[in-house]
């Protein structure tokens, strides 16, 4: 059984080619296969260049990272600020359902009370813990 002529490459780009590509034998009887010639570049960047590069590289990287990292922390402190006004809008809330009388249940107006008694304090706590993280 013979083996079918394997060509690496379309056979129009054979013909179109000025320079005829060798055939190259693989084993005894094999037909010929086309294959195309590699050329190695002539300039290798030199390893100091390389260091530079990569020098850059990671210099850009750490400059990336810092900034993302600095954004992060503004918007986590933009999440907190909308949190506090939060807070102290449901603490004024929960003050006037807790002084509405009997137009509100007695089981609102007692859960409104401690919420208006805790919210202030839980406020002002967390103002200060985010204070001594900026």
């Amino acid at each position: 059984m013979r083996r079918p002529k394997v060509r690496a490459i379309p056979p129009e780009v054979v013909a179109a080619s000025p320079d005829p590509v060798p055939d190259v034998y693989l084993a005894d009887g094999d037909e010929a296969m086309n294959v195309v010639p590699v050329s190695i570049p002539n300039h290798m960047p030199s390893v100091q260049s390389l260091v530079d590069a990569t020098t850059i590289a990671r210099e850009n990287r750490t400059e990336r990272v810092n900034r993302l990292q600095e954004e992060a922390r503004s918007l986590a402190r933009e999440q907190i600020a909308e949190l506090e006004v939060l807070i102290d809008a449901t603490a004024r809330m929960a003050f006037e359902i807790s002084d509405g009388g009997d137009a509100y249940a007695v089981g609102a107006r007692e859960i409104c009370r401690r919420l208006a008694d805790e919210l202030p304090r839980t406020l002002q706590t967390l103002q200060m813990v985010s204070r001594k993280s900026i």
